[in-house]
């Protein structure tokens, strides 16, 4: 059935449809072009750009899958780009291990591990750490480099900080902080649960690396929890 429309379709392989659709009935057999104020030229001229139209349509639409296969062929898992990702890694591990130089192998940018590498330290000093406010149910927190003028400045090696929090109904002891299991924030400032918190509680943060070295702790902040 033909398309009956108020404008022109805006997709070309619409617009290419309808175009064959308007071609098929001006060159149907017994039509008259000029029951439609048509020349032959018309239909001719008609017939034409649609066979141009409908050749470069096609030919966008391949290059395009040409493109994405090319495209796989370069970046897909197991393609051009990782074979050669892989052969390179093979020769920097393979030259690394090699009697060569360090300079020799340095020429290709493969370095050696040092074999007594220097153990990343925890930070010596504690982090700045203060409570911003107290809401039902929640502790918001902010901790940074001690001094810093970077309100998010963390310590060298570290990843964040754990948290103790203590009972405060109970009267404050040395190392209190470390009978309890901490909490760790990556980020400040940051969101401490409170909900199953005690009426009073005291937090304590200290510097933590990815290996679980840790700084002393703070000083404690007395929070009251609603």
């Amino acid at each position: 059935m033909a398309n009956t429309l108020k404008f022109l379709p805006q997709r070309k392989a619409d617009f290419l449809a309808y175009a064959k659709q308007v071609h098929d009935v001006v060159t149907a057999p017994g039509f008259n072009p000029a029951s439609m104020n048509l020349t032959p030229a018309d239909v001719t001229q008609l017939g034409t750009l649609l066979t141009a139209a409908q050749s470069a349509h096609d030919a966008a639409n391949a290059a395009v899958m040409d493109k994405k296969a090319k495209v796989q062929a370069l970046s897909a898992p197991g393609g051009a780009l990782d074979l050669l990702k892989g052969k390179v890694r093979d020769i920097a591990n393979a030259a690394r291990v090699s009697p060569a130089s360090d300079d020799e192998i340095g020429a290709i940018g493969v370095s050696r591990r040092d074999p007594s590498p220097t153990r990343k330290r925890a930070p010596a000093d504690p982090p700045e750490f203060s409570v911003d406010s107290v809401a039902p149910g929640v502790i918001n927190v902010r901790f940074r480099t001690a001094g810093s003028a970077q309100p998010r400045a963390r310590a060298e090696n570290t990843v964040g900080v754990q948290v103790a929090v203590v009972n405060g109904a109970n009267a404050a002891a040395d190392n209190e902080a470390d009978t309890v299991p901490p909490i760790v924030l990556t980020r400040s400032p940051a969101t401490i649960d409170s909900t199953r918190m005690p009426d009073s509680v005291r937090l304590y943060a200290r510097w933590v690396t990815s290996r679980g070295l840790t700084s002393p702790w703070s000083r404690p902040q007395d929070v009251a929890v609603l």
